[in-house]
């Protein structure tokens, strides 16, 4: 996990709430970060398809990049020959890489250059303490078309999700810095080699 229990409370100042309580909050606050950012946050192993850009370069969604066997790290991207021949014209082809990359949680690795920022850290511990809020009985939660009180029931206009926000969680634009952004456009939007 990448904010422990006991990080928590020292940011939080919650010494109310349960182990397994502020575990689980963590957790989920780490999923709805991942979904904002559009990227994983916690360091692992991972296998993903990626398309090169012109210059040679993949950029995997996981980072800080840890190791990728057969490709040099370069900052955030990992270098190699991607490029192939097709009727005298240059083709690119998605390429399958298994690589680490990720963050690993700050106290049980103090010295590690792939430890949580502490920006990252503290909004996970912020967002796990707003999402065990208990909301207020009677308000009405935004975006809502109707709501009754007998048997409590809200509905939503159509289309209409609840944003995490609404449940009193946000990310410092620091942390939001890091949502992933492709690089060199998107794949083809059908399978096989490209039009040439």
């Amino acid at each position: 996990m990448l904010v422990t229990v006991l990080r928590y409370r020292a940011i939080t100042g919650d010494q109310a709430s349960s182990d397994e309580a502020v575990s689980a909050r963590i957790e989920e606050a780490i999923e709805l970060l991942e979904g904002e950012l559009g990227r994983p946050l916690e360091q692992a192993e991972r296998t993903e398809r990626m398309y090169p850009t012109r210059d040679g370069l993949l950029w995997p969604q996981a980072t800080p990049l840890v190791a990728a066997e057969g490709y040099t790290i370069d900052g955030h991207a990992l270098n190699g020959t991607f490029v192939w021949w097709v009727n005298d014209h240059v083709v690119t082809m998605a390429v399958d890489v298994t690589y680490t990359g990720g963050w690993v949680e700050r106290t049980a690795n103090p010295s590690s250059a792939f430890r949580l920022p502490v920006h990252i850290e503290r909004d996970l511990a912020f967002a796990a303490q707003a999402l065990g809020q208990t909301p207020t009985p009677l308000a009405v939660p935004a975006g809502a078309s109707s709501v009754s009180l007998g048997d409590a029931s809200v509905t939503f206009k159509d289309g209409y999700h609840p944003d995490p926000a609404d449940a009193g969680v946000s990310w410092s634009a620091e942390t939001l810095g890091y949502r992933y952004r492709r690089v060199g456009g998107y794949p083809p939007a059908t399978t096989g080699w490209p039009q040439l």
